[in-house]
């Protein structure tokens, strides 16, 4: 079982708004993952046959993934099932970053999985074919780059704001008062929130327990002993209970569990371990 992961930050200006792009060309080394929630926006372009997204029940069918679709941000996990073997193209967008290139509120979005054809009219078909005969992965992402800065609009008033926001939360790793940080603004609860959700597509709160919950996962090194208790005390959980029922609710899984997991997810590859929030299903 062998597969790419490869993972390219993009010049400017798409840098602002983007994390990074990513390319995975392969055999995946399980059928089905289960994708943890992570707090911002994702465009996927399929290179190869359909992907299947099932809800958190593993059950529910959600989306038959063929092409080319976004990814809203979600509040819970869902699982995957991969093709025999796959070739996918993607961005991570950073909390905020997608909105220059839709220009419309992304909580409408929110847990969904939504066709780019829908959004994007028929330049989605020429992203998907144009990407589909290039003639290697490099040329592939840089192309990638270029097709994306051509839907790039200028930065809407109130951006800059929002993102400042988001950084203040992802600083204070998600133990920030939501109030306190309106008040640092400058501007009101109810404005924080309205532009929250139309800019980056969940609440500030929402944003916060994911920027909390993931800064959890991060600090966690798979190959070493884990000690929950310290971690829930470290993270301002109010006691065990209460981190082990948000610990689950993000995940899926006890602590324990999770762990086991991960350490299989890590020992295939701990390069992608360390950036993607996955679980083997």
């Amino acid at each position: 079982m062998t597969y790419t992961y490869i993972r390219h930050i993009p010049s400017p200006p798409l840098g602002t708004y983007i994390d990074y792009f990513y390319y995975i060309d392969g055999v995946m080394p399980y059928p089905r993952e289960k994708i943890l929630p992570t707090g911002w926006l994702d465009l996927e372009v399929n290179l190869g046959s359909a992907i299947q997204i099932y809800d958190a029940t593993g059950i529910k069918p959600v989306a038959t993934c063929i092409q080319c679709w976004w990814v809203g941000v979600w509040n819970t996990y869902g699982t995957v099932k991969w093709p025999p073997y796959t070739q996918l193209m993607g961005i991570h967008f950073k909390p905020g970053g997608a909105y220059p290139f839709l220009n419309f509120p992304l909580s409408v979005l929110q847990n969904q999985i939504v066709a780019a054809e829908a959004l994007w009219g028929g330049f989605a078909a020429e992203l998907c074919e144009r990407l589909s005969t290039a003639p290697s992965i490099q040329t592939r992402l840089l192309l990638f780059e270029e097709l994306l800065r051509t839907r790039l609009h200028d930065a809407p008033h109130g951006l800059d704001a929002v993102r400042h926001g988001v950084a203040e939360i992802a600083r204070h790793n998600g133990a920030l008062s939501i109030k306190a940080l309106g008040d640092q603004m400058g501007i009101s609860h109810n404005h924080l929130l309205t532009q929250f959700k139309r800019m980056v597509g969940i609440s500030p709160k929402a944003m916060a327990r994911l920027c909390r919950l993931k800064h959890i996962l991060h600090s966690i090194d798979p190959t070493q002993a884990v000690d929950w208790t310290q971690i829930a005390h470290q993270s301002n959980y109010y006691d065990q209970a209460h981190f082990n029922k948000d610990f689950r609710s993000f995940t899926g899984q006890n602590p324990t569990d999770y762990l086991r997991l991960r350490r299989q997810s890590h020992a295939i590859n701990p390069e992608r371990d360390r950036l993607v929030h996955v679980l083997p299903y």
